[in-house]
C-alpha cells in the first residue's frame, strides 16, 4: 500500500526526482510517438520521385501535396490542441495516432493526386495535434528536476524519426515500392495509438484541474505508476480557477506579453529551421560540393541537433533555459555566417570544414529550437497548456511555410546561395531576442 503524502511545493504532483519503470515506459511512448511523427512527415519527400514517375505529377501538383500536409499540421496544432485541455491529453493523442495511421495506410490504395492531397491533409491534422500534445504530456509525467532534459530528448524524437525515415526509405522504396512504405508506416502508427490508450493514463496535471473526484483519480494514477498518493491536491488545483481553453485565454493581460514573445520565438525559429531543412542541400551543391557529400553534411547537421538539444536540456538544470536558448541562437548565428564564408572557398579542406561547421550549427540553432517546447510548457498553467503549445507551434508553421518560398525567390533573383544563407541569420537573431525576453515560470 502506497504511503500518503502532502503535495510537494504546492504545484508538483509527482516526486521531483523519482522516475519509476511505468513512468519511463510512458515517457518512452511519448518519445516513440514523436519519432513516428517525424518519420511520417518526411516520407512524402522520399516517395515524391516515385509518385511523380508513376502518376506523371507536375512540380506544381507535387508542391500542393507537400503543402497539404503542412496546412493540416498547422490547423491541427492550433485548433485541435484545445481538445486536450478540455477532454484530456490521452484521448487526443490516441485518436490522433489512429487517424494519422489510417490516413497514411490509405495512401497505399490511393489512385489520384487529389486523393493523395486529401489523405496527407488528414494525416497532417493528426501530426499537428501530436506535435502540440506529446511534448506536454511527456513533460507532465516527468519529474521536475529532470523535466527540461527529458523534454529535449523527446522533441529530438522528430529528428531521430527523420533520420530513420531516410535510412528505411533508401532501403524499402527500391525493394518494395513507395506504396508499401505508407502501408506499414500507417499500421505501426495506428497500433501505437491503441497501445498508448491501453498503457498511458490521463495526465495528472489535467486531472487535478477537472472534476470533483480529482484527488481519487490522481491517487489511482499515482499508484499505477508507482508513486506515493496525495493527502490533498496541489495549490493550483485548489484555487477554484477554471478557464476555457481558447486563444483568448492565452492573451489575458497577465499572459499577453509572454504569449507574444513565445509566438515570435517560434515563428522566427521555424523560419530559420525550415529554410535550412529545405535549402541546405541545394546551397551546398550550388557551392560546388558533390551531391553525396552535401547529403552527408545535412545528416551531420541533424545529428548535431540531437546532441545540442540534449546538451541544452541538461544544462538547464543549472541555468535559466530561456537564456541558454538565446545564447545558443546567438552562437549559431555566428557559426552560420562562418558556414556562409566557408562555402565561398574552394580547396581540399572545404568539405571537412563544411561538415564540422554544419554539425556545430545543428547543435546551436536546431538544438536551441528543440528546447523552445520546454519554454512553452513552462509559461502556461495546466488548464490551457496544450492550447498554448498548439498556437505556438501552429503560428510558427507560418514561418516554416513562408521562409523556404522567400529563399526560392531570392535565389531566383540571382542572389548567391551562400549570401541567402547569411541573410537568413536575421530570423535566428530575432528568435534569440524574443526567447531572452520570456520569463520561464508557470503563470497563473
Amino acid at each position: 500500500m502506497a504511503n500518503t503524502q502532502a503535495s510537494q511545493g504546492g504545484q508538483e504532483v509527482l516526486h521531483t526526482s523519482k522516475i519509476t519503470f511505468v513512468q519511463f515506459c510512458i515517457i518512452f511512448l511519448c518519445f516513440f510517438g514523436m519519432m513516428l511523427d517525424g518519420f511520417d512527415i518526411v516520407i512524402i519527400s522520399f516517395t515524391a520521385p516515385g509518385i511523380a514517375r508513376e502518376w506523371a505529377v507536375s512540380p506544381e501538383q507535387l508542391g500542393i501535396v507537400f503543402s497539404s500536409g503542412l496546412v493540416g499540421m498547422t490547423i491541427g496544432a492550433m485548433f485541435l490542441s484545445s481538445i486536450a485541455d478540455l477532454y484530456g491529453r490521452r484521448t487526443l493523442v490516441s485518436a490522433a495516432l489512429v487517424v494519422t495511421g489510417i490516413a497514411t495506410t490509405a495512401v497505399y490504395y490511393s489512385g489520384s493526386v487529389s486523393e493523395l492531397i486529401a489523405l496527407r491533409f488528414i494525416a497532417g491534422l493528426g501530426m499537428g495535434a501530436l506535435m502540440a500534445v506529446l511534448p506536454a504530456m511527456g513533460g507532465e509525467f516527468s519529474p521536475q528536476n529532470h523535466r527540461n532534459f527529458i523534454l529535449s530528448i523527446m522533441v529530438s524524437g522528430t529528428s531521430v524519426g527523420s533520420v530513420l525515415g531516410g535510412m528505411i526509405s533508401a532501403w524499402a522504396i527500391p525493394e518494395f515500392g513507395w506504396r508499401t512504405l505508407y502501408y506499414y508506416t500507417g499500421i505501426v502508427i495506428a497500433a501505437t495509438g491503441v497501445l498508448f490508450y491501453l498503457v498511458v493514463p490521463e495526465s495528472l496535471q489535467h486531472v487535478v484541474t477537472r472534476g470533483s473526484d480529482a484527488l481519487a483519480r490522481v491517487n489511482r494514477t499515482l499508484k499505477y505508476i508507482g508513486h506515493n498518493t496525495l493527502a490533498e491536491l496541489p495549490q493550483f488545483a485548489q484555487s477554484g480557477v477554471r478557464e476555457s481553453a481558447s486563444v483568448k485565454s492565452l492573451l489575458t493581460p497577465s499572459r499577453r506579453k509572454m504569449t507574444l514573445f513565445a509566438w515570435g520565438a517560434f515563428g522566427m525559429g521555424f523560419a530559420g529551421m525550415y529554410f535550412m531543412t529545405n535549402w541546405m542541400p541545394k546551397i551546398f551543391v550550388d557551392s560546388g560540393i558533390p551531391e553525396e557529400q552535401s547529403i552527408h553534411a545535412v545528416v551531420i547537421l541533424t545529428f548535431g541537433s540531437i546532441i545540442g538539444a540534449m546538451s541544452i536540456g541538461w544544462l538547464s538544470k543549472r541555468t535559466s533555459l530561456n537564456y541558454l536558448i538565446a545564447i545558443a541562437f546567438a552562437i549559431g548565428t555566428v557559426l552560420t555566417l562562418i558556414l556562409s564564408l566557408v562555402l565561398r572557398q574552394s580547396g581540399e579542406y572545404t568539405v571537412p570544414l563544411v561538415w564540422a561547421v554544419s554539425f556545430l550549427v545543428g547543435m546551436m540553432v536546431h538544438g536551441a529550437f528543440a528546447n523552445l517546447y520546454s519554454i512553452a510548457l513552462a509559461i502556461y498553467p495546466p488548464q490551457v497548456r496544450i492550447t498554448g503549445i498548439g498556437w505556438c507551434y501552429g503560428l510558427g508553421r507560418a514561418g516554416a511555410i513562408i521562409s523556404p518560398a522567400l529563399a526560392g525567390v531570392m535565389i531566383g533573383m540571382g542572389m548567391n546561395s551562400a549570401d541567402v544563407l547569411a541573410w537568413f541569420v536575421i530570423t535566428i537573431v530575432i528568435a534569440a531576442y524574443f526567447t531572452w525576453r520570456i520569463k520561464v515560470k508557470e503563470m497563473t
